[in-house]
């Protein structure tokens, strides 16, 4: 199996939650308990298209949620007074 780069995956997915929303298209909850494909509430069709759906659009989100950061230098030197006694002289 070849792992898929960033715009392959993206495109693969955008193709999976198209699939599952064809697929939901003909399997809504209807009246009585009865899914529009004849089968009882909850059908499982139904929950798998959703579960599919919602998995890649979430997949999706995390592609390109990553940010590299700043690294942040410790201070030059610490404080030889307590955080505290700091505190306390500004309300003064």
């Amino acid at each position: 199996m070849k792992a898929l780069n960033k715009d392959q995956f993206a495109a693969y997915a955008h193709e999976q939650i198209s699939a599952a929303e064809q697929i939901l298209g003909r399997h809504r909850p209807g009246r009585n308990g009865w899914c529009s494909c004849g089968k009882q509430v909850p059908c499982s069709v139904f929950e798998h298209a959703t579960a599919t759906r919602d998995g890649y659009r979430a997949k999706l989100a995390l592609l390109d949620a990553t940010v590299m950061l700043p690294v942040l230098a410790p201070p030059a030197e610490a404080s030889p007074v307590p955080l505290w006694r700091r505190l306390l002289r500004g309300r003064r």
